[in-house]
């Protein structure tokens, strides 16, 4: 079978999804593989020869680009001594993202992820919002610092992802009724896709962004809600913090930590494979559903991440039996009251005439 490329596949219809950070590490990445693919397998080979190749690979269920990324990953190390061990995984993860850029993802077993190595721990520690820091920050905030705040908070998106995404995502879903679900988002770190759900904060901030966009002409389905990376996302929560006199003593401030701030709060009211698919997460093929079927268990979070609290948060369950069971204590006591009114009444009434009765035997 002669497989056909589409236009819009390949290096450069891939790197165009990401931010200029992301963009010189991944195409680094990528011309490092080429060169490795080239000195290790026969052929000369292109972005248009990886896709057809991994085509077939996934068809024949060989797999062997898998274990092809783990040997990139060790050749690196030989290539330059320089290299660190982060900057190796990055340039494993570039691979791993072109290709499920294309939909056809790089699925390692459980033994070939133990062969890259574990994330070092970060060397400062990081501020964990609350809601009331969340609610500081808004009332400082301009629209797209809103945007960024409450939309972030409660997609729960990695900051690559986030800034990718695009307007109409947001057009094509806000009519809906919260919370509302944003369908499939495709994510970069684990080539999984999230199912995210936007609350009332999030739907005011989205709409008023997009008022902003479209008055000044620069509103577009197909660009993202944003024009610059994952970098600034982090640089502009620093701003609105210094603007809001947040106090964080030595901990440093970074849009990851809203996605902490939602994964925190999720991990409490569903089981973990459910807001793993949430904020997109690798899970077992056997755990995925549909968005809908998530709907209730995100409705359980909005009371404890949502900042208007003017909003109206849908009832649970058990909220909806417990004000019955308040209307009807309300009617018990009332008409326990108006009973014993009638009972003051008729005591009243009895000790009046035993009064009189009183009275005239004493005359």
């Amino acid at each position: 079978m002669t497989l056909t490329i589409q236009n819009k596949t390949g290096k450069e219809a891939w790197l165009k999804s990401y931010g200029k950070g992301s963009v010189k590490i991944y195409s680094r990445g990528f011309t490092l593989f080429i060169k490795f693919m080239n000195e290790t397998e026969a052929g000369e080979w292109s972005d248009q020869k990886l896709l057809k190749e991994r085509t077939e690979d996934v068809k024949n269920r060989t797999y062997a680009f898998e274990q092809k990324i783990l040997e990139f990953y060790e050749w690196l190390k030989t290539y330059d001594s320089n290299f660190s061990d982060n900057t190796r995984k990055s340039y494993a993860k570039a691979i791993r993202s072109f290709f499920a850029h294309h939909r056809l993802d790089i699925k390692f077993t459980r033994s070939q992820k133990s062969k890259i190595g574990k994330k070092a721990k970060p060397k400062r520690a990081y501020y964990d919002f609350t809601l009331e820091d969340i609610k500081a920050l808004a009332n400082v905030s301009k629209p797209k610092e809103r945007y960024i705040l409450l939309v972030a908070k409660e997609l729960g998106l990695r900051a690559i992802d986030f800034a990718n995404l695009k307007q109409g995502t947001f057009t094509a879903h806000l009519n809906e009724e919260i919370p509302i679900s944003l369908g499939k988002v495709y994510t970069i770190k684990e080539g999984v896709s999230a199912l995210p759900f936007l609350g009332y904060d999030g739907k005011e901030a989205a709409m008023q962004w997009l008022t902003v966009l479209k008055s000044k002409g620069k509103y577009d389905p197909d660009k993202p809600m944003l024009e610059f990376g994952e970098k600034e996302l982090s640089e502009t929560l620093k701003r609105m913090a210094k603007r809001a006199n947040l106090n964080t003593g030595n901990q440093r401030i970074r849009f990851h930590q809203l996605r902490v701030f939602l994964i925190s709060r999720l991990s409490k009211v569903m089981e973990s494979n459910r807001w793993k698919l949430i904020v997109g997460k690798e899970v077992p093929e056997s755990a995925y559903v549909k968005p809908f079927q998530l709907k209730d268990d995100y409705r359980k979070v909005l009371p404890s991440i949502t900042v208007n609290t003017t909003a109206s948060i849908p009832e649970t369950h058990e909220v909806r039996k417990l004000k019955e069971r308040i209307t009807m204590l309300e009617a018990e006591y009332l008409k326990m009251f108006n009973e014993l009114e009638v009972v003051k009444d008729r005591s009243r009434k009895i000790i009046e005439w035993l009064a009189s009765k009183l009275e005239a035997k004493i005359e």
